[in-house]
């Protein structure tokens, strides 16, 4: 094992020397090489722009259309200046304005899960209605599959014309872009308003549609944007007058990315009336930088969500006399109230719930391979708008084929119970019964779920609980890829509800005493065990699922459960939003460093290409360091470009003095703030346009060629006031191991390589850290390198 690490650094120090061959310039120590996150349109899709590329059909590549995020606070003379001047009593002020801004967040986020759920349920009402006057009273089916298709097309056409054309950032659940920021990678258009509305536009048309896509995934998206976009509107409110200085602490990306978690996790409390469950999703498949503090503000802005957007919902079912509202219906559970006799379980039903995981996490992983064998084919050969469009208007026709056929094909009757007469269709079936696989397809998925957990035993049979499972999974596989807003949460739930129930009447035959009458506990269970397989969380599921059915004493049934989907599904394939990830090359890093890669030194896998800045030099000369690479971040260093050798030969860029930013390098040219010296009257004009410098992510202001006057081009500047003259360092004999904890922990965005006598030799970004991977297969696993494109 040893050997072969070896073997392995080696050829990794032979590709980076040959990758980075030096191109100096003249006069600086610079050299040009892709830049930290190269030129990604601000108009495309994050996650999916990287797909038009050859070499992006695999999850083996990272790519470098990303920039990281810069969690580190920025500190040099003028932030120290701030704190001396505002005092106590302005960290006070900005305190109490932190947390109006997630009180803000949590309000706005409950408003667009209300607004949401009420224009669904109403449009979801009208088809519904239509389409059970046209089948019980016209009789003509080809008349009612034609308004079928109608009513799932049109509002397909819609949603998928709204992102194609308007805003392709906002395709997909939205989840793997809240990971990935939180993570720490900068994601274009991710607090844009009209991906917001583009995004609420398109998760209403899915829903309406009938396609096999739910609102809950969407809304965490929605809420992580919503917390963006809040405060931003926030920064611009304070932009002048006294407020400036209060607001100015908060605008850094750090805050932004504790908001944007507080939006999340408020969406997710929202959506499943789950606080606690939607602080610890945050926790878990998110935020990689978590504090006490960070916990409490996010607690408190899902907290305020649930109740404001559940008072909401009982203002609007007030002057609601819609018969399909139930009594479940209007719980504050979003599952609906457990029976008493449901919630009681026995030790020897602990097998039963670990079958219930295995079966749940091999289904999980099933789903998760289909689905990246969909991606890739999609990748390949669904590339144009025109064919995507194609694409989702074929999907709607198949589900409104599907849904019809099923029901003409499977005419099983059911005896009408008082509790599911309405919305259903008696087609050929006697009076007084109705056609049982209609109360699938013209309910919506959360009279659905409801109707799966808490409807007698008798109320479905197997064959057509069968029927609804095969055939949801597969409308699911195909809905989830669209280019629509479409999320999985709710989709997986009514799969493993629907094979939960069936294995709750096989177990009824056979030992009737187990569950008696109510199948409601191992549909929950099959529910837990189908979305733990697929999206492998654990502790924040365990939650939601308690909060969501008022009901603790589910907790250890669904701890067995879902920590056996779990790595059930992670023997077989990794999770779907990590597949997502890997697939789109985003630069994530995972929560450990690889194991075994103490041996393998920062000399290995930096970059040994760095562009050094004088700390004083003349103006021209910054000027064409800047028009000339493109580079986002630059060591600042006291002496001229040297050479020294170390074990092996490396090119020193002199003294480390400090580190700066091209963003700020830009402020400082555009607005000539190197004219005037710093004092305490102009400190905070220079320090605020810094900080909205930090912000600037399209890539034509960043890299836009900087013009200056000829008389200009002479002046000295001095960069030491507006540096960062602490940045974080690591030797070279520094291990990968130690360098990957230092660079996640702390959020960092740069981290510069010195030699032995605080010489700068190399420079570490994310992309750097990101590319060494552990694979998995089955038993095994090993250490690989995928490429950078």
């Amino acid at each position: 094992m040893n050997n072969a690490i070896d073997n392995y650094k080696c050829t990794t120090h032979v590709l980076n020397y040959h990758w980075h061959k030096p191109k100096f310039m003249s006069g600086v120590g610079c050299m040009n090489h892709n830049r930290e996150g190269s030129n990604l349109s601000t108009t495309s899709n994050a996650l999916a722009a990287v797909n038009s590329k050859p070499r992006s059909h695999s999850i083996n590549y990272v790519s470098s259309d990303y920039e990281s995020l810069d969690y580190d606070h920025y500190e040099s003379e003028l932030t120290v200046r701030e704190e001396k001047l505002n005092g106590y009593k302005t960290v006070v002020a900005t305190n109490v304005i932190r947390w109006l801004i997630y009180f803000s967040i949590a309000i706005c986020t409950a408003a667009v899960g209300i607004f949401i759920d009420t224009i669904i349920e109403y449009l979801c009402n009208w088809k519904f209605q239509s389409i059970r006057n046209c089948i019980d009273v016209k009789h003509s089916t080809m008349e009612c599959l034609i308004i079928w298709i109608l009513f799932t097309v049109i509002p397909t056409i819609i949603g998928c014309c709204v992102v194609l054309f308007m805003e392709p950032s906002a395709a997909g659940s939205g989840i793997p872009f809240v990971i990935s920021y939180l993570n720490g990678v900068r994601i274009p258009r991710m607090t844009a308003v009209r991906c917001l509305l583009v995004k609420v536009i398109s998760v209403i048309c899915v829903c309406a549609a009938g396609l096999g896509g739910g609102k809950e995934g969407p809304l965490i998206h929605i809420g992580a944007m919503v917390g963006g976009s809040v405060v931003e509107a926030w920064w611009k409110g304070f932009r002048s007058g006294p407020g400036r200085k209060i607001i100015g602490p908060l605008q850094n990306d750090q805050e932004r990315r504790d908001m944007m978690a507080a939006g999340a996790a408020a969406g997710l409390s929202a959506a499943f009336g789950s606080p606690v469950g939607g602080t610890l999703m945050s926790l878990e498949e998110g935020t990689s930088f978590w504090s006490s503090s960070l916990m409490w503000k996010v607690f408190f802005c899902a907290a305020i969500a649930f109740p404001t957007y559940n008072a909401g919902k009982n203002i609007l079912y007030t002057n609601n006399t819609n018969p399909s509202e139930s009594v479940h219906s209007k719980s504050i559970y979003f599952f609906g109230k457990f029976n008493e006799n449901t919630i009681y379980f026995s030790y020897s039903e602990f097998p039963i719930f670990i079958i219930f995981g295995i079966f749940g996490g091999v289904l999980g992983a099933l789903f998760v391979n289909i689905n990246y064998r969909l991606s890739i084919f999609r990748m390949k050969h669904i590339i144009s708008n025109r064919k995507k469009l194609l694409e989702s208007v074929f999907v709607a026709v198949f589900v409104a084929i599907v849904n019809l056929t099923t029901m003409i094909l499977l005419n099983n009757c059911q005896k009408k119970l008082e509790i599911s007469s309405f919305n259903v269709v008696q087609m050929f079936c006697p009076a007084g019964s109705y056609n049982e696989i209609s109360s699938f397809w013209l309910h919506t998925q959360e009279e659905n779920i409801r109707s799966l957990f808490h409807y007698p035993i008798e109320a479905y049979s197997i064959f057509s609980l069968l029927v609804y499972c095969v055939t949801y999974f597969i409308l699911t596989e195909l809905t989830v890829g669209l280019n629509m807003s479409a999320g999985l949460f709710l989709p997986s739930l009514l799969i493993g509800a629907a094979w939960g129930r069936i294995a709750s009447k096989v177990i009824h035959y056979y030992s009737p005493g187990i569950i008696g009458n109510d199948p409601g506990k191992y549909a929950l269970l099959g529910a837990a065990a189908q979305l733990g397989g697929i999206v492998r969380a654990t502790i924040s599921l365990t939650v939601v699922f308690i909060e969501a059915t008022g009901n603790v004493q589910f907790l250890l049934p669904l701890m067995i459960t879902l920590f056996t989907a779990k790595w059930t599904g992670d023997f077989f394939t990794d999770g779907i939003y990590e597949m997502q990830i890997k697939l789109s090359g985003v630069p994530i890093l995972i929560s450990e460093p690889p194991p075994l890669t103490s041996d393998i030194t920062t000399e290995d896998f930096m970059s040994d290409t760095v562009c050094a800045i004088p700390h004083i030099l003349m103006v021209g000369k910054l000027v064409d360091i800047l028009n000339t690479t493109k580079h986002n971040g630059f060591p600042v260093v006291a002496s001229k470009v040297c050479y020294c050798r170390t074990t092996i030969e490396h090119k020193c860029y002199g003294l480390l003095k400090g580190f700066i930013l091209r963003s700020q390098l830009n402020v400082i040219l555009e607005h000539n703030l190197y004219l005037s010296p710093l004092h305490d009257e102009n400190y905070y004009t220079k320090l605020e346009l810094i900080r909205k410098s930090t912000f600037i992510c399209d890539d034509t202001l960043l890299f836009q060629k900087l013009k200056v006057k000829e008389d200009e081009r002479s002046i000295v500047i001095d960069l030491r006031p507006y540096m960062n003259s602490a940045p974080y360092i690591v030797r070279l004999e520094t291990s990968l191991s130690r360098t990957f904890r230092l660079f996640r922990t702390l959020g960092l965005r740069h981290i510069v390589v010195i030699n032995n006598t605080n010489e700068v030799v190399g420079i570490i970004t994310r992309k750097d850290l990101a590319k060494f991977r552990l694979w998995r297969k089955a038993a095994t696993m090993g250490l690989k390198e995928v490429n950078v494109y």
